[in-house]
């Protein structure tokens, strides 16, 4: 099977319908037959009290036409008839009076006696009797030594029930005895009302047939329902399973938009939520893929240009190719600034790596950002005396203690005040504000395009531009790596032709020089 979770899950179901329509049937058959048998019971012990009553109001009557023995009297047979009921009476000289006819109808062999679910059972086959008895003493002397016994006891005033065998009636019967009295109270004779358990058996079998039905018709309805339910359980899990093949095959856009509140849409929520770190991971993976090639490519062209510049004047001055003097001290000048510019791109990408290596570290202590500010401009006013640049601070007071490296901090300004430096005009002005948290430098230089802004503290960002044609291009990177190492967040503006803006956000000051 495909789907195992759904066939099993109607099996299951399955199992514990069939399970509970036998425990159903079982205790309804029990009930239900032991309350039809009550039933019955009861009947019979109401119609026999009432036949005890007429019997008793023609007591007198039957005496004196018959004396002791009463069970001769034909009012007896007269009631078997009009109750239509067996109707027998033991009188005081122990006469039994019988329905002939009716015995007669009811003496045919039957076998239904042999495994009765009333409570006989399987028992020995009873005695049969050709016909119906001849005398009222005859009747009492076939019946069976048990009945005999109950009988004896009615006369003392104790009624009874009975189920079991006939052989009289050749059948199982019901039977009720009751006492008949007298005018001065006495017992005169015992009433005993008969009644074939067969029609309770049927009416059993009849409520059986219709609990069968509607226990059938009821698994029926729980399989469809069992199959219906387990489908509805198991389609999250197959979307799910589709999903998680879809991951494994890399296609991180695949989800589930499961929102069913319950276990299954927790779980498919957590699989849709690592479906999009996955996909996070890829992107971030094949960023992280496209800036290696492109560090590869750019750290190459860097060093290739000035390793062949110094091997070809090195070639030329090896083959005598220049044997001026003054050419020759050009020649050394120009491969004394590429050794110089090699070492300056070897020392910026080492500064680079260990400032992404979290365990490299950085020598924090307090100190006060003022005095870095202060010291970083004083160092860049000679980088821009040659542009005649007014290189200018101003801070909203004159503490703001945090915890830092000096030296990390002076060469991240530095690194921002030598850029702005590079691309202001000459004659201009260069600003550095601390107000409260936020520290801006603000050049008026040529500005960089909207599209290249997010780029700007990119390793090797427009290193080679017609701005630009010295630097190795790593300067803000290594900026942006010592700002995150002292948790502070850098934020560019620029606009072409007007200027940029780098502001740096400060962490909170120190608890102890609040105070």
């Amino acid at each position: 099977m495909k789907n195992k979770i759904a066939l099993k899950l109607t099996l299951y179901f399955s199992a514990v319908l069939v399970v509970f329509a036998l425990i159903i049937g079982g205790v309804f058959y029990q009930f239900f037959k032991e309350h039809t048998v009550e039933i019955k019971k009861q009947e019979m012990r109401v119609r026999a009290e009432k036949i005890a009553d007429v019997l008793s109001d023609n007591m007198s009557r039957m005496e004196q036409r018959h004396g002791a023995g009463i069970a001769n009297s034909k009012f007896i047979t007269y009631l078997d008839n009009v109750t239509q009921e067996f109707v027998w009476v033991v009188d005081s000289e122990r006469n039994l009076t019988v329905n002939k006819e009716r015995m007669r109808r009811a003496h045919n062999p039957k076998m239904h006696h042999r495994n009765s679910f009333f409570g006989v059972g399987d028992m020995p086959e009873p005695p049969r009797f050709s016909g119906p008895p001849k005398t009222p003493k005859e009747a009492y002397n076939r019946m069976p030594p048990q009945v005999k016994e109950k009988v004896e006891r009615c006369f003392q005033g104790q009624g009874f029930v009975l189920e079991e065998y006939n052989p009289m009636l050749d059948g199982i019967m019901l039977t009720v005895g009751q006492p008949v009295y007298g005018e001065n109270g006495q017992i005169k004779a015992v009433l005993m009302l008969h009644s074939p358990v067969e029609g309770l058996r049927e009416a059993v079998w009849e409520g059986l047939r219709i609990l069968f039905i509607s226990l059938l018709a009821a698994a029926v309805l729980g399989m469809l329902l069992a199959v219906l339910f387990s489908w509805r359980f198991t389609k999250p899990l197959n979307i799910m399973k589709n999903v998680a093949e879809r991951l494994a095959e890399r296609d991180y856009s695949a989800r589930s938009n499961i929102s069913q509140q319950d276990e299954i849409g927790e779980l498919a929520r957590t699989l849709d939520e690592l479906a999009g770190r996955l996909q996070l991971a890829d992107e971030e993976s094949q960023k992280l893929e496209k800036l290696r090639r492109e560090f590869i490519a750019n750290i190459s062209h860097e060093l290739r240009t000035p390793v062949t510049v110094i091997r070809g004047s090195l070639e030329a001055l090896r083959d005598g190719v220049v044997t001026e003097q003054e050419d020759v001290q050009e020649f050394h000048e120009q491969m004394y600034k590429e050794s110089l510019f090699l070492q300056r791109l070897i020392n910026d990408l080492l500064d680079l790596s260990r400032l992404q290596n979290t365990d490299f570290p950085i020598e924090k202590e307090p100190l006060n950002m003022v005095d870095v500010i202060h010291d970083a401009v004083r160092s860049s006013r000679q980088l821009g005396a040659e542009k005649r640049l007014q290189i200018t601070s101003s801070v909203d007071e004159d503490c703001y203690m945090l915890n830092g490296d000096y030296g990390r901090l002076r060469q991240m300004l530095m690194v921002f005040l030598h850029n702005s430096i590079k691309f202001s005009p000459e004659g201009s002005e260069l600003r550095l504000e601390l107000e409260g948290n936020r520290l801006k430098i603000i050049d008026h230089g040529c500005g960089i395009k909207p599209e290249d802004v997010p780029h700007a503290f990119d390793r090797f960002y427009k290193a080679r531009n017609e701005h630009n044609k010295s630097g190795s291009g790593l300067g803000l990177a290594i900026a942006k790596q010592i700002a995150q190492r002292h948790d502070m967040e850098l934020e560019l503006t620029s606009k072409v032709g007007e200027g940029t803006t780098i502001t740096v956000v400060l962490p909170p000051k120190m608890k102890q020089e609040q105070e």
